[in-house]
């Protein structure tokens, strides 16, 4: 076996110890989520591919599964969403960031009368039993919740998904 001389082990020893001590700090970067890299030209691209699919697989109501859902059905009709270049994974990252950017775009007092209509819709439509109307009243708050949450986490995507709003609104469930 080579022996490397003293002097060499040390500088090979140094070297690992400065990488050791370099590993926390690539594993902040590598770990910061893919989402936050959204740029203008793939929220374009996302809402273009909206627009394109929204009359095969209807209006956007936006949820954990919807990503996959449009990716599946694209990829047994026309693969647009692969030939735009996203993977299944990227096309998730890509669409939550353009739909919750789109949600923190829209305006305080727009945003919390939309909640409202939904929880009034909630109390008096329909005929439903105390138990069947707490029941979607629960189900209501936790829309309610999950829309706050994806509001504020679209709060970094606001400024970039800002311009795309008016297109993007026509093709999004209200």
């Amino acid at each position: 076996m080579l022996m490397f001389p003293y002097t060499r082990r040390r500088q090979i020893r140094r070297f690992a110890l400065a990488l050791a001590g370099l590993l926390p700090f690539l594993a902040l970067v590598f770990a910061v989520s893919p989402a936050r890299a959204l740029n203008r030209q793939e929220a374009i691209v996302v809402v273009k591919l909206v627009q394109a699919l929204s009359p095969e697989f209807g209006k956007l109501a936006y949820d954990e599964a919807t990503a996959d859902d449009w990716f599946e059905a694209d990829a047994e009709s026309g693969n647009r969403i692969t030939r735009a270049g996203f993977t299944r994974e990227t096309w998730r990252i890509a669409l939550d960031a353009t739909v919750t950017g789109y949600i923190a775009c829209l305006p305080e007092a727009e945003f919390r009368d939309r909640l409202a209509t939904l929880r009034a819709k909630a109390e008096t439509r329909g005929v439903f039993s105390d138990a069947q109307r707490r029941a979607i009243l629960e189900w209501v708050d936790e829309v309610t919740a999950r829309l706050q949450a994806m509001r504020v986490a679209g709060s970094e995507h606001a400024e970039i998904v800002r311009p795309l709003v008016p297109r993007l609104q026509k093709w999004m469930v209200e």
